[in-house]
């Protein structure tokens, strides 16, 4: 999920609405997506317990500009960004065999998380 960097002091509150949104963009049925944010309270910024993962979050901010060129982002252009790194193969701290692609991973953990079939 992809946001403008810009008031980042009201993100928590406003974490449980941009994901919402970016599950529903994925196609996530909204039972799902209800279930998810009801149960987001409280959000809290802290140390991340899996480095591999910042690492993965820092290269999929490296290429946003091989999709899009650098100021001519704004909030109407991020959605389209999101979706090609959805379809970038992510692999933190798993053997290269257990890649998975987010666009795919995302709902199914969900439907898993809330016993979907």
């Amino acid at each position: 999920m992809l946001t403008p960097a810009r008031d980042v002091r009201t993100l928590p509150e406003r974490l449980p609405q941009l994901l919402a949104a970016r599950l529903k963009r994925l196609g996530v049925p909204s039972r799902l997506v209800d279930a998810e944010v009801t149960a987001m309270p409280p959000v809290r910024i802290a140390k991340t317990m899996d480095r591999s993962v910042l690492g993965i979050m820092v290269d999929f901010a490296k290429s946003i500009p091989f999709y899009l060129e650098v100021g001519t982002w704004d909030e109407t252009t991020l959605p389209f960004v999101e979706g090609r790194l959805a379809e970038t193969p992510c692999h933190a701290s798993r053997p290269f065999k257990e890649v998975i692609f987010p666009e795919k991973k995302a709902p199914e953990l969900l439907a898993a998380r809330w016993h979907a079939g």
